[in-house]
């Protein structure tokens, strides 16, 4: 899946400092996107990514709460 592929090394380029600043940059709707995509690289980890994606779910959930992660789980529609 190429989205999933280029959004995980992304977001795996993106530094833990510079996450907040990227996060205010983006509109609800499209962060709870962003969840899914963090969900998808949770199943198909790569070298060193789960650490990453952790701290990228904690930033997420710090602005959206848990209503993001519920979103997410329940959309029929995968990143």
């Amino acid at each position: 899946d190429n989205a999933r592929n280029i959004t995980q090394k992304v977001l795996l380029s993106i530094k833990s400092n510079q996450m907040d600043d990227v996060l205010a940059q983006i509109d609800g709707d499209l962060i709870d996107t962003l969840m899914k995509y963090i969900y998808r690289g949770f199943e198909i980890p790569s070298k060193d990514s789960s650490s990453h994606l952790l701290i990228w779910h904690e930033k997420v959930y710090s602005m959206r709460g848990i209503g993001s992660i519920v979103r997410v789980l329940t959309d029929s529609q995968r990143a």
